[in-house]
């Protein structure tokens, strides 16, 4: 199974006392997502070139919620976020990492 890999922009640094909120911008999509627990000691600042990946999550739920993980331009995985597919474009980035299926961009797994 090939994983997509969606790129992204760190758009946004926020310092907390524990960790680092990053917030990135889709590059096809500009749509933002927000990770609020990353490493203090991770080498990452606003600009930088990153990328995301998705996968659906078991869920008895007809709209299966996606595990979006954000990985440096190095391939070191950054953090991670759940989100609703309606607020993630499957059909535009076809994000799955198991691939869409048909028209419709469902998440096949």
């Amino acid at each position: 199974m090939t994983e997509t890999r969606i790129p992204c922009e760190i758009i946004a640094i926020n310092e907390g006392k524990t960790w680092n909120n990053i917030v990135v911008e889709q590059n096809a999509s500009k749509k933002r997502l927000f990770f609020g627990k990353t490493k203090k000691d991770m080498e990452i600042n606003v600009g930088d070139t990153a990328y995301l990946v998705v996968d659906v999550m078991q869920s008895e739920f007809s709209e299966a919620p996606l595990r979006v993980t954000l990985y440096n331009k190095d391939g070191t995985k950054v953090d991670w976020t759940i989100v609703q597919p309606s607020q993630f474009n499957i059909l535009r980035s076809c994000a799955c990492s198991g691939g869409c299926s048909g028209t419709n961009g469902t998440c096949s797994l």
